[in-house]
């Protein structure tokens, strides 16, 4: 691969990282700013309500009260993402993907290491659990990277079948 090819295929996720952790944690201070833990803010009837809430444990709540057990595995998620780009993720959507879960990932962990939980605001409708905008960027981004890879295998394997020779 070029070096300037490889650069970028670097820059980009840490790019999109940076971009995840400033508007993770620009829209968790306007959350402390403007919402209250005892009051919920209607955006969408039905569907969509902003409210503060904090979470020491992982996704759904599960495991309250364990923040270091997360704050060393968000640790490890983005050294494993370093890792995965810097020895080449599967095309630039599976980097841009990879990018986002590290965003995601290092914004919660800014408040594990300065709060002590998680500052979650956003609830919607059927969802099991309250989480703010990094999450959804860890979400999301796992889809898609997954989807790529699962994408890419299928195009591999169809490639490979092709120029086997019949017989």
């Amino acid at each position: 691969m070029a070096p300037m090819a490889r650069r970028r295929d670097v820059l980009t996720p840490g790019a999109i990282a940076v971009l995840v952790i400033a508007a993770d944690q620009a829209s968790k201070v306007w959350a402390q700013g403007s919402l209250r833990p005892d009051h919920e803010i209607t955006v969408i009837t039905g569907w969509l309500w902003f409210r503060l809430t904090s979470n020491s444990g992982a996704s759904l709540g599960m495991l309250r009260g364990y923040n270091l057990v997360f704050l060393v595995a968000s640790i490890l998620v983005v050294l494993a993402v370093a890792v995965i780009v810097i020895r080449g993720a599967p095309g630039r959507v599976g980097a841009i993907a990879l990018g986002a879960v590290a965003g995601g990932t290092a914004s919660n962990l800014i408040d594990r290491v300065r709060l002590g939980s998680v500052i979650d605001f956003i609830e919607v409708h059927l969802w099991p659990t309250d989480f703010n905008l990094a999450d959804a960027a860890i979400r999301l981004g796992v889809l898609v990277f997954v989807l790529t890879l699962l994408f890419g295998r299928s195009r591999r394997s169809r490639r490979n079948a092709a120029s086997r020779p019949a017989g």
